[in-house]
């Protein structure tokens, strides 16, 4: 049996969602959506390794690892078709999983992540994970929910500032090094022509991590896509919770998105 941290939410007998989360986080980043997405679907839930409830397993780890950690929680929960949200590393694992398992994943939205890495960004990984290596996950809480909150979100709302920062503390060490290599190492431009499904890109128009004009760049590689751009940084579904959550329901639905004005 899998040792993976999971929850599933929602009626059974109604279509599985998989919801995958943000490289440091945990499945406290989607409580915003549950509540709505759950009416329509069984949702999962999941800590990565070393993530939330779920042990490490070492400290390095590709994209393909984590998908087979995945395959093997399905599998254990005897789920064969299902559709998939994910952002940031989810949004990568999602596109990954879209295309090798073809199959069973029946739509994707991937929302701000990063297709590929740079030099620059590599190098800036890199270093991260020189630091964390060194000091631990505790050296980069600050600069990492700066990055995903804007300043003025964090203001207006700083207990959810103060619960992003708890959550991206409480990542492992093993949990970060091993899923940040993952990230640092991703590169989708491979795997979009043998994505099948529908697919809804969305972005941040602030998110420094996974600039918008990158996830725009991506619809015509996708045999059928749509993009949204939303008023946020990293966290786009924690800034703009209510939209999110509609569109991305609406695009699971087969209703077609629209942006969320500013």
């Amino acid at each position: 049996m899998t040792l993976t941290s999971f929850s599933l939410e929602g009626f059974k007998g109604m279509p599985v969602l998989v919801v995958a989360n943000s490289l440091s986080a945990s499945t406290a980043m989607w409580d915003a959506q549950v509540p709505l997405w759950s009416k329509h679907f069984q949702v999962l839930r999941y800590d990565y390794r070393g993530h939330g409830n779920t042990p490490a397993v070492g400290d390095r780890a590709s994209i393909t690892d984590l998908a087979n950690d995945l395959l093997e929680l399905l599998t254990d929960l005897k789920i064969d078709q299902f559709h998939f949200a994910g952002l940031s590393l989810g949004a990568m694992l999602g596109i990954h999983m879209a295309a090798t398992q073809p199959q069973r994943v029946q739509s994707l939205v991937a929302a701000n992540f990063r297709p590929f890495q740079t030099d620059e960004t590599r190098l800036q990984w890199n270093q991260r994970l020189d630091v964390v290596l060194e000091n631990g996950v505790g050296a980069i809480v600050d600069g990492t929910a700066d990055r995903w909150l804007r300043q003025e979100f964090r203001q207006q709302h700083p207990q959810t500032a103060a619960r992003i920062r708890t959550m991206i503390g409480a990542t492992t060490r093993e949990g970060y090094l091993a899923c940040a290599q993952a990230v640092r190492d991703y590169d989708a431009r491979p795997l979009l022509a043998q994505v099948r499904c529908p697919v809804q890109l969305i972005s941040g128009t602030e998110d420094l991590a996974a600039p918008p004009a990158e996830i725009a760049a991506l619809q015509s590689g996708f045999r059928q896509s749509a993009y949204v751009c939303l008023p946020a940084a990293h966290l786009a579904n924690v800034e703009c919770a209510t939209d999110y959550s509609r569109i991305v329901l609406d695009f699971l639905l087969g209703q077609p998105a629209t942006p969320a004005r500013p």
